[in-house]
């Protein structure tokens, strides 16, 4: 796990504003562990063969989240296949605690009211992980897309780690495409392509480097 330092919280409240959407995306890399070990010699050559166009060449893109203030700390909201939402302390979130080597990159799409933030993790409450759509958004098995009807995609309360936040109609106008649009464009709202879109869009205010456990 990330061992976050004084220093390190000190530097992540500084960088990240208070009243803002922010959408952040993690990868793993390293032979050592497990996810990078996948993720670097696995998955990163799978995503090469199948040609995604916005794949990133020498990282794969492998969570979607978010980070929020809350009583004057920073937490994070995401997408867990065991407990679908899940809001916790950022040392306590699933990135803070898997990630050992790779990087975290934070995207600001702009100004939003603490009620309407506090509407999205009420909806996001109700969404149940789906496994098939987290699968299927890969371009390897997107043939996994005819067995999810268009109802289910965009209308059930279904989603994973990256469809809950383009599902979600009032947050359209901060990414400034719909869902429907999104998935049109890029056939999946897998991570990387929500990151792709994200950095051509210029929303980035900064990459994180991971290295032994640490922020560089």
């Amino acid at each position: 796990m990330i061992n976050l330092e004084e220093k390190d919280y000190k530097k992540l409240k500084e960088i990240i504003p208070k009243g803002h959407l922010i959408i952040a995306s993690s990868n793993y890399t390293g032979f050592r562990n497990f996810l990078g070990f996948i993720a670097q010699f696995i998955v990163n050559p799978m995503q090469r063969l199948t040609g995604a166009f916005y794949d990133n060449k020498k990282i794969y893109i492998a969570h979607i989240f978010t980070i929020f203030w809350k009583d004057d700390e920073l937490w994070v909201g995401e997408m867990d296949k065991k407990e679908a939402w899940k809001e916790s302390p950022i040392e306590q979130s699933n990135t803070f605690i898997k990630l050992k080597k790779g990087q975290i990159d934070l995207f600001n799409l702009g100004e939003i009211e603490d009620q309407k933030f506090e509407d999205f993790c009420f909806y996001a409450k109700f969404q149940k992980y789906s496994l098939i759509e987290a699968i299927s958004s890969l371009k390897l098995f997107r043939f996994l897309n005819l067995f999810i009807s268009y109802k289910n995609r965009f209308q059930s309360n279904k989603a994973h780690c990256g469809s809950i936040f383009l599902k979600y109609k009032p947050f359209h106008k901060f990414f400034k495409i719909t869902g429907e649009s999104f998935f049109r464009k890029y056939k999946t709202h897998h991570p990387e392509s929500i990151y792709f879109y994200l950095e051509k869009k210029d929303f980035k205010i900064k990459t994180l480097k991971i290295k032994d456990q640490k922020l560089c």
